[in-house]
């Protein structure tokens, strides 16, 4: 083992050991077994107000906040995306949301939900990037993050999100700058959302 490796090699687990807290702590959660779902789920009340659409979601209002399941996300090749990895990832992530709306038809819980709701570094305005096209072709509002904290929040949890790429998938890096990262938050209205992907009548 190279010096290298012998020193990312405990950093990286102890990443991983810090999102697995955060998340405990935030009581984000496993809602299926299945292998082909990517996202973890976690209920919590809206941070803020915000239009989606015709309707207007209100600080504090119920929603289902979505997660990347890190462990399980597509490993971006060396060489950068390739048609295979975007057509995986795809119809990984429609799977994803496919098992959400199913798991919001249940009831009970979720019964109270307004939105489907997540936030990401990914899906950037300035840089048109095929997941913000992506994104938006499936239905959900892209929106700029809207911090609590300002800036000084935006760019803590843009630090964490950054090792949590390198971490787990450190090729995602490589076409990237911290410095330019955009934070962005995605909306899609519950029903809305089951409609397109939950079971039909």
């Amino acid at each position: 083992m190279d010096a290298q490796a012998w020193i990312s090699r405990p950093l990286r687990a102890g990443v991983r050991l810090i999102e697995y807290l955060v998340r405990k702590s935030l009581h984000v959660f496993e809602f299926t077994d299945d292998p082909e779902c990517i996202l973890r789920i976690q209920l919590l009340s809206a941070p803020h107000s915000v239009d989606v659409g015709r309707v207007k979601i209100s600080t504090g209002d119920v929603i289902l906040a979505i997660h990347a399941w890190n462990e399980r996300m597509p490993k971006l090749p060396v060489e950068g995306p390739t048609l295979e990895w975007g057509v995986r990832l795809r119809r990984l992530v429609i799977h994803s949301f496919e098992a959400v709306a199913r798991e919001i038809q249940k009831g009970g819980k979720y019964s109270q939900v307004r939105a489907v709701y997540g936030e990401s570094t990914i899906f950037s305005f300035s840089e048109h990037t095929g997941g913000l096209r992506m994104i938006q072709r499936l239905g959900f509002t892209i929106l700029p993050y809207h911090s609590q904290t300002g800036k000084f929040g935006e760019f803590w949890s843009n630090l964490f999100s950054w090792w949590l790429m390198w971490a787990f998938n450190d090729a995602s890096l490589r076409s990237r700058n911290f410095w330019k990262m955009e934070r962005t938050e995605a909306w899609y209205m519950v029903d809305d959302f089951v409609k397109r992907f939950g079971k039909k009548p």
